[in-house]
């Protein structure tokens, strides 16, 4: 193990403060929160990949790492990880050692889904709760309905759970987890949004605590009293009738009572919108009332959860005793070496999370992936094996990049950490490209954090930089470049309809890079994300807006969690919605659209027009280079107009290539 630090850190003095959690010391007050993975065998194993994945994390700085969502009766999502019979404790062994020498302490959670279980795993059977009360992802999407335990299943469940524990502790985890919060079983007996039961199960408070008391007391008596064993809880539900931070406080109190090591404190459940993975417009730190709430009543320490990005934060809710530990999630997906960065006061080169949850399991257009995949600001993530320690290149190369977007900024990172001589063009007057403009509709700011941090990384890599040009063929030749990197990216698509290019027509881009307009009427054509963000801007400006898609929904490319935000503050803002409908033509006084299902033509009236409707591709240079140069790749949208993830990894694996 890593040796404590005896001196008081300069930078975050109550962060790299040591703590204890029952016996367990930890380094330093900051602990990777539990997430699902989809890094273990099809049967639930260890795999190599998932200790990359979590020693990345040990050896970044992190006191405790917790591993998240372990089953312990069958299959509960697609490659995660299975503690239900002996023959996985040497795989877990594995990784407990892993973490161990990398400088972590290690903490397993348990936990059984219940009617919150991985829909592709059910295989047949109906999922199970504490009553049969159906579920809905966000209030949309219904789950099967579970059908409510029988007493005697319950004990049998509490009695499996007490042997994964055996089994945790025999591979050598510094302490156990269960999880309580978010509406898995635990959680819906705990719920009186989930909790229906007339037995000694249901009811009142005491009744409902009961499954999670009796759970803690066996688990404990299986691993000794003085092992630590914890629980997750959510401070607040919010949903009707759901958990609230009058009640949670209690529950701490009575799980303290019955024995818990330490209280960590999240929040939200399947339904909500709020809580279980926060959106770009969160403000951060907003969940500090319930950690808060949560320590005054009980005397074991608490791991606060979520929407904490920035050291100073941490530091300061640690400085005002609201908190005993930090508890970091997709921030450390983000950047591993978050720890060790903010302990040395390197806090500029800290890769923040964003909030875009492409990670989130919800997400869609994930190539069928169910569970934690990869992130928009780190390449590495999920491939740590191959992209974690970012290799000297054989032959070091002169490298030109042509587009400073997401791309290109990560093509120039990577190629230049790799030992390369890189320079970067952009024709823009700063750094960001496409990062500019994801920056520029409202709540979305934090892709400007990430624009910052590319641009502080490749100031200290030495990487040339040079603005305000528009590359040719003729510059690339006096250049003499070994690589060319095109990372050009895109533009606004002008579609096949009549009066597309009047006078009175403009594109979502150029609202948002500060176009501005005197008509008061605005009628945006497209209601994909583009379109939805740009009448958001448009309406707060106090312009009356029309968004018109063709689809049958607004925004359905965007990740769920961020889109329910967005949809809300579209209703907020009064901003008027038509769906299933084809524009035909466009006049200087609006435009003309049919009704996909009734085939009724409408005039909407407006004054300025703004379409929303694509993008394509720049990729003329780049056609144009081809077998006039060495080596040629293209990154991002000058390929295929696409997301911020997938530009930032060609832009990564095209430095790989060099």
């Amino acid at each position: 193990m890593q040796a404590d630090k005896t001196l008081s850190n300069p930078y975050f003095p109550n962060l790299f403060q040591s703590g204890k959690i029952g016996g367990v010391r930890l380094k330093n007050r900051i602990v990777m929160l539990p997430m699902g993975t989809a890094h273990a065998s099809a049967i639930g194993e260890v795999t190599d990949k998932t200790i990359a994945h979590y020693e990345a994390r040990a050896r970044g700085g992190a006191g405790l790492v917790t591993i998240g969502y372990v089953a312990f009766m069958g299959r509960e999502i697609p490659n995660g990880l299975q503690f239900d019979g002996d023959w996985y404790i040497d795989g877990h062994a594995d990784l407990v050692e892993a973490v161990h020498a990398a400088g972590a302490r290690i903490a397993i959670q348990l936990n059984h889904g219940g009617s919150r279980m991985n829909q592709s795993c059910v295989e047949g059977k109906q999922m199970v709760s504490s009553s049969a009360v159906a579920r809905y992802y966000l209030g949309e999407v219904r789950y099967p309905e579970p059908r409510s335990l029988s007493k005697a299943e319950i004990y049998e469940i509490i009695e499996r759970w007490a042997q994964a524990a055996r089994r945790a502790k025999k591979a050598g985890y510094d302490i156990i987890e269960l999880h309580g919060a978010h509406g898995y079983l635990v959680g819906s007996f705990l719920s009186p949004f989930l909790n229906k039961r007339t037995d000694e199960f249901g009811g009142s408070l005491e009744n409902r605590m009961r499954f999670a008391k009796e759970l803690l007391l066996r688990v404990k008596f299986e691993v000794g009293k003085d092992y630590p064993v914890g629980i997750r809880l959510s401070g607040e539900e919010f949903w009707p009738g759901g958990i609230t931070i009058a009640e949670s406080p209690i529950m701490a109190r009575m799980m303290e009572e019955a024995g818990a090591a330490y209280i960590s404190v999240s929040c939200g459940t399947l339904e909500s919108k709020l809580g279980t993975g926060d959106v770009m417009r969160s403000k951060e730190g907003w969940k500090v009332y319930m950690w808060e709430a949560i320590k005054k009543a009980i005397t074991i320490p608490i791991i606060s959860g979520g929407n904490i990005k920035n050291p100073s934060l941490a530091e300061t809710v640690l400085a005002n005793r609201q908190t005993d530990f930090i508890g970091l999630a997709r921030p450390f997906l983000a950047d591993p070496d978050w720890p060790d960065k903010a302990r040395d006061g390197r806090v500029e080169d800290i890769r923040l999370c964003v909030s875009c949850n492409e990670c989130h399991p919800g997400a869609s257009r994930l190539a069928g992936r169910v569970t934690l995949r990869h992130c928009s600001v780190n390449p590495a993530l999920g491939r740590e094996r191959d992209f974690g320690n970012i290799r000297p290149a054989k032959i070091p190369k002169r490298v030109m990049i042509i587009g400073g977007g997401p791309g290109g900024m990560e093509a120039a990172r990577t190629a230049a950490l790799r030992g390369h001589d890189v320079t970067l063009y952009d024709k823009g007057t700063e750094l960001g490209g496409g990062l500019l403009l994801a920056a520029a509709p409202p709540g979305k700011n934090n892709w400007l954090g990430f624009r910052n941090y590319l641009a502080t990384q490749l100031k200290k890599l030495g990487v040339k930089v040079v603005l305000n040009i528009d590359v040719g063929q003729e510059l690339v030749r006096d250049a003499k470049p070994d690589a060319v990197i095109v990372a050009t990216g895109a533009q606004p698509l002008v579609p096949p309809i009549p009066g597309a290019n009047g006078e009175k027509v403009l594109s979502g881009w150029d609202i948002l890079r500060g176009k501005t307009i005197k008509e008061k009427q605005v009628l945006v054509l497209g209601g994909g994300m583009v379109g939805c963000e740009t009448a958001e801007h448009l309406a707060e400006k106090g312009h009356e807006v029309t968004v018109v898609e063709m689809l049958p929904r607004l925004a359905g490319e965007m990740e769920p969690l961020n889109r329910m935000a967005l949809l809300d503050r579209l209703v907020e803002l009064n901003i008027r919605s038509l769906v299933g409908r084809k524009v035909t033509a466009i006049q200087d006084d609006g435009a003309t659209v049919v009704d996909i299902n009734s085939g009724a033509d409408e005039h909407i009236q407006a004054g300025q027009i703004v379409l929303a409707m694509g993008a394509r591709a720049l990729d003329q240079i780049a056609e144009a280079l081809e077998g006039k140069v060495p080596e040629i790749y293209r990154v991002g949208d000058c390929m295929l107009p696409a997301r911020v993830i997938d530009a930032v990894y060609e832009g990564a694996i095209s430095a790989y290539q060099l």
